[in-house]
């Protein structure tokens, strides 16, 4: 690369001047001046052809390493280099690749995270909060330890969405899709609850919302220990895994990353727009919807995570016009924003029966037909028209309580907890 560097620099820089030089002291001719003109133009057309082929090489081996092997041969076959040796051997490893895919019949892990402490020394400080932090969150540094055991041991993100499909006899049910994975593969669902950055949390070392960075990608904007607001690509899940995913392909399947589970009381994704109106609605908006527009195209689903988080969940006195209401809310408020979606993760990790009326409700008239709720043991129960899939979550009251059921299925809980965590 640094040689075709050199050559282009010669050619652009000290070739004109040559000419110029020679034109003014009279030593070349009129084809001598010809004869390297055509000389710079073979060597830009060779770096431009050199460029071309890499860069197509370069696509269709991260699409590879993605699972998305039918795109890849259909880039190379469809390119002017499909005859070169390199190239056929590439089209071969995809249909051997796409041939070689095994149905998955095991158990489909689904883990989850609520928004990552990035400054621990502020959020374990000792006040009220911190007993609850140590308990239910996880630190960014964690999070970061655990990706690549996660990866040793063979799973790959996937997408809720692709477990189920609808009934080809009846447009009333679902049928499960099978699973197809690269022999050794597991498929890991991953979701992240509230998502929507509580004022509360605020001072305790949490992001303050997600933002485009100066690239397009998106970003935590945290407030660090001494007040001063930054953009960083450590404050949470989503651009933690999505720089994860950059560096491993093969993390994920076909561009899965996973759930973002939204609240609706205090907006979304650090955005209070359930609490203005108006221009200050349009310009929140502004500034939500590109992020919105990114998370969506690099591969994050959301999902309902109730309106108001409200006790009567816990306490299972919530009244079925209380869950309409609630249902409805989020529909017209977030769902409005962030599209939409068929996913409903309950608060406090509830779990109904199927026949439950309130659950009926959530299926047949607001189209909720995938539902998670948490458990330690994983489990996904489908019904005719929904499925039920249980999910554990990856933080400290895990990892001090339950060290070696994490060790049997997910990661060596003494490489990852965070020293900075309360010794109790």
């Amino acid at each position: 690369m640094a040689e075709k560097s050199k050559k282009i620099m010669f050619v652009a820089v000290f070739v004109p001047v040559l000419v110029l030089v020679c034109l003014l002291l009279g030593f070349v001719d009129a084809q001598k001046i010809t004869d390297i003109k055509a000389i710079e133009a073979k060597e830009k057309a060779a770096v431009k052809e050199w460029l071309a082929y890499n860069n197509m090489i370069k696509q269709a081996d991260t699409l590879y390493q993605g699972y998305f092997y039918e795109e890849a041969e259909e880039l190379l076959q469809n390119g002017k280099y499909k005859e070169r040796d390199e190239v056929k051997q590439k089209i071969e490893n995809c249909k051997l690749a796409q041939a070689n895919l095994v149905e998955y019949n095991g158990t489909v892990e689904h883990v989850f995270f609520h928004s990552l402490i990035f400054y621990p020394e502020l959020a374990f400080d000792g006040d009220h909060m911190a007993e609850g932090y140590d308990l239910w969150m996880t630190t960014a540094d964690e999070f970061k330890k655990m990706l690549p055991q996660l990866r040793d041991r063979g799973y790959v993100l996937y997408n809720i969405e692709d477990l189920i499909e609808q009934d080809p006899n009846d447009p009333n049910k679902i049928v499960r899709k099978a699973i197809y994975l690269p022999e050794g593969k597991k498929p890991l669902i991953l979701s992240v609850d509230d998502v929507n950055y509580y004022d509360y949390m605020q001072k305790d070392g949490f992001a303050k919302r997600l933002v485009l960075d100066e690239n397009g990608e998106v970003a935590t904007l945290v407030k660090n220990p001494e007040g001063i607001e930054e953009i960083n690509r450590n404050g949470d899940v989503v651009p933690i895994l999505d720089d994860f995913v950059k560096e491993y392909p093969d993390f994920s399947f076909r561009g899965a990353k996973g759930i973002l589970a939204l609240t609706g009381y205090a907006g979304a994704l650090g955005y209070r727009i359930t609490d203005v109106s108006g221009d200050d609605y349009k310009a929140l908006r502004t500034k939500m919807d590109p992020v919105v527009a990114k998370l969506k195209q690099t591969g994050w689903i959301f999902a309902c995570h109730s309106y108001t988080h409200n006790s009567y969940f816990k306490n299972y006195t919530i009244t079925m016009q209380q869950m309409q209401d609630d249902a409805t809310r989020w529909r017209d408020t977030i769902g409005a924003v962030v599209g939409q979606t068929n996913i409903y993760i309950s608060p406090f990790g509830v779990s109904y029966k199927n026949n439950d009326p309130l659950y009926r409700y959530l299926v047949k008239q607001k189209k909720f037909n995938i539902f998670c709720s948490v458990a330690a043991k994983a489990s996904l129960i489908k019904n005719d028209d929904n499925i039920i899939m249980s999910r554990i979550n990856l933080d400290g009251f895990s990892m001090k309580n339950h060290k070696e059921m994490l060790k049997q299925r997910f990661f060596n809980v003494d490489d990852v907890i965070d020293v900075r965590r309360p010794k109790t």
